[in-house]
């Protein structure tokens, strides 16, 4: 999963950290063959992710290590040495009815139970989701723990217009980033958009930048059917390279999700001084603290408002840049590191 969203920008941090802070001597990283060369030790790993060889052969290819970190919880649960997981969220289980085929329902129902009884310590990205698992698994208490995920210094771009060019965005924008699932919420975000136009009258584009593979909502199909259709620009998968110019230049981050573990890309924005609003559910408020608006995520008069005020009111502007800089800011990927590192020394 390393070039992964979400899960991949994880594991790149944490690498990343590993190798810098100079920890990365006894470690060997399982992956593809075109993951870039850190100085760490990487064994090719070929077997399918969620597939039945990552659960008979791959635990038993590595028996050597001490300790197994999976980043996922899709653990090889046969590994005999002491097994560390991250379980980032459960909307596998939350949302389990929006799960593609039985075989995906019965795999995330049957593994995620059994992981978090074989684990020896697991780590959850927010308290919301550590408190979300124990209320299924109350006797996974005195192995959880919360490790907060980090935030990467802003990217200065040398050439943003060239990158809001490629995408059709020529005036000022609203930007949602992120992946285009039913619980991301972007139908009602488009919904919101067009009842604001009652005072923002056109003068703002809405930008949702998300691989389309992820979208099993019809998003296209709707925007392609609704009135602000000409105001709106779905770019599609965003390379890393472009995110600097389309967080540095937005107007405003919406942020819509009904369910998230951590919510990465609202704090990314506010580190690039961009004023966010926000859903108030599960972990967002915890995660975000004071520096958004915050709105019901089923009310889209609620969201409407709330992207109105957000680009007409400059007294809250500012004092969102503000607040959200100094939020992002207590988020670091060299303390992540430190943490599991400690997790890791605890248990071997």
């Amino acid at each position: 999963m390393y070039h992964h969203s979400g899960i991949g920008s994880y594991i790149r941090n944490l690498v990343g950290q590993y190798v810098q802070q100079g920890i990365s001597r006894d470690m060997v990283l399982l992956g593809d063959r075109d993951i870039p060369d850190h100085g760490l030790k990487t064994r090719h790993c070929h077997y399918k992710i969620y597939g039945l060889a990552e659960q008979t052969i791959l635990p038993f290819s590595v028996r050597a290590a001490s300790l197994f970190h999976a980043p996922h919880y899709n653990a090889p649960v046969l590994f005999p040495g002491k097994l560390v997981v991250t379980i980032h969220d459960l909307i596998h289980l939350n949302f389990y009815n929006q799960l593609p085929t039985m075989l995906h329902k019965l795999y995330a129902k049957i593994m995620m139970g059994i992981v978090v009884n074989r684990a020896d310590a697991i780590m959850t990205d927010s308290d919301w989701t550590r408190n979300d698992i124990l209320r299924r698994w109350p006797q996974a208490e005195s192995k959880i723990k919360t490790v907060y995920c980090g935030v990467s210094e802003p990217i200065e771009h040398p050439s943003p217009k060239t990158v809001l060019d490629r995408y059709g965005v020529n005036k000022p924008y609203i930007l949602y980033l992120g992946l285009l699932k039913r619980h991301k919420n972007i139908i009602r975000l488009v919904k919101s958009f067009e009842t604001a136009q009652r005072s923002l009258k056109g003068k703002y584009q809405l930008v949702i930048a998300g691989d389309a593979k992820s979208d099993d909502t019809g998003l296209k199909q709707y925007v392609d059917g609704c009135a602000a259709k000409h105001l709106i620009r779905l770019t599609g998968f965003v390379p890393g390279a472009d995110l600097p110019a389309l967080y540095g230049q937005a107007a405003v981050f919406a942020f819509p999700s009904t369910a998230e573990g951590f919510g990465l890309p609202p704090l990314e924005a506010m580190s690039y001084g961009v004023p966010v609003i926000s859903s108030n559910a599960t972990c967002l408020p915890e995660i975000l603290k004071d520096a958004p608006l915050y709105f019901d995520p089923f009310n889209t008069d609620d969201m409407a408002a709330c992207l109105e005020r957000a680009v007409r009111n400059e007294s809250w502007r500012r004092q969102a840049v503000e607040k959200g800089r100094s939020v992002a800011a207590g988020y670091r990927w060299e303390n992540t590191a430190r943490e599991c590192l400690d997790v890791y020394r605890s248990l071997i």
